[in-house]
């Protein structure tokens, strides 16, 4: 999966007047440079710097980097498919338990996504 993707790093920084270096320390990252690569999509944040940038601009992943969440959950999605696919054939309470979390998953899906609009 490429981490090139679009997302709002920039756009809320400069709103905010802050320089890369100061959302670096802000988010605990070592230079102004992260942030850059950050930005440009070089780099996705680890989670401490995601949920550092929740905290900062107080939006959502989602929000901040819709490209990277787009991909990472229709890989989610593909992966819950075909593991529900390999459940299908079974009846013991373990497999019922995973089939109910899958089967719920896009329901959730389309609540966040609604809550978005």
């Amino acid at each position: 999966m490429t981490h090139r993707s679009f997302n709002y790093v920039r756009t809320f920084r400069q709103r905010h007047a802050l320089s890369e270096e100061e959302l670096a320390l802000l988010i605990n990252q070592r230079s102004g440079s992260a942030v850059s690569h950050f930005e440009l999509g070089d780099r996705v944040p680890n989670l401490e710097g995601v949920l550092a940038l929740q905290i900062v601009f107080g939006l959502a992943p989602r929000e901040m980097f819709p490209g990277f969440f787009e991909a990472v959950e229709e890989g989610v999605m593909l992966r819950a498919k075909r593991l529900y696919e390999s459940l299908e054939d079974k009846t013991d309470t373990r497999s019922q338990a995973k089939r109910d979390l899958l089967d719920e998953m896009p329901g959730r899906w389309r609540e966040d996504n609604a809550e978005a609009l």
